[in-house]
């Protein structure tokens, strides 16, 4: 997951970058430093979403991989389904697809460990301000329904079809007036929080699922990739700082 949320986590840091400048220009000039950040700030919190459903995809097929080998069952007649490859059977990686794929090789629903942590703004769940201030949990059902929802935005922007109306979920997209998606900073930083929670979340199911022994350890590349602060406060967070090695707290 590291690897696969690369391109997604490069474009997230020149958000931040961004942000920052536009505030310490506004600041300089004796404003609040407050304000819209302009039209291609929303196109690159776009594309972060877009890069970690690409990355949802990837992982999900890496780790089934990985654990067929460790369950006989899991191992069909060539001509049956596949788990990558042009057939793969995530190509879109909606939870039902996914939830597909982990049943039918393993009899295995990852939904019964999905609890994500994710930030949300006053205005998505009610009225109020924009701003993110409030963190939101989901698990289970409204766990699935989120992630199928960041998973229609990105088949929103790239098949752009108008027939379908795009998901307005509190966490990782709003709609404007005119139905048409609206992708802002915290949603961007939920996408990457959530494969993160994700990565972890269904590694340890399925791995307790299929009875492997030893245990999970945190390591420097996941510090370079700001897992600790994806993970903070999480539920996956709290999960790794108590059975993973050289785990920092979380």
């Amino acid at each position: 997951m590291i690897d696969y949320l690369s391109d997604a986590q490069l474009i997230h840091g020149v958000i931040q970058q961004r942000l920052q400048q536009t505030t310490a220009d506004r600041r300089a000039q004796g404003k609040t430093g407050g304000g819209q950040p302009g039209r291609e700030h929303s196109s690159l919190n776009r594309a972060v979403v877009v890069a970690a459903v690409g990355a949802l995809e990837a992982f999900n097929e890496d780790l089934a991989l990985t654990a067929q080998p460790l369950d006989p069952q899991a191992t069909p007649p060539s001509d049956w389904y596949k788990i990558d490859g042009k057939s793969g059977m995530v190509q879109t990686p909606s939870p039902y697809n996914l939830r597909k794929m982990f049943w039918t090789f393993f009899r295995y629903d990852p939904t019964t460990v999905w609890d994500w942590v994710v930030q949300v703004a006053p205005a998505e769940i009610g009225r109020g301000s924009a701003w993110r201030v409030a963190a939101k949990q989901y698990q289970g059902s409204d766990a699935s329904a989120f992630l199928d929802a960041m998973v229609k935005v990105r088949h929103g922007f790239a098949h752009q079809d108008k027939a379908q109306k795009p998901p307005a979920f509190p966490g990782i997209a709003t709609l404007t007036p005119k139905d048409k998606i609206s992708i802002h900073s915290h949603h961007a930083t939920n996408a990457l929080s959530v494969l993160v929670q994700f990565a972890v979340l269904t590694t340890h199911g399925l791995s307790d699922y299929l009875s492997v022994s030893g245990s999970f350890r945190w390591s420097s590349r996941m510090t370079d990739a700001r897992w600790e602060e994806l993970l903070k406060g999480t539920p996956a967070g709290a999960l790794v700082s108590t059975t993973w090695k050289a785990a920092p707290s979380l």
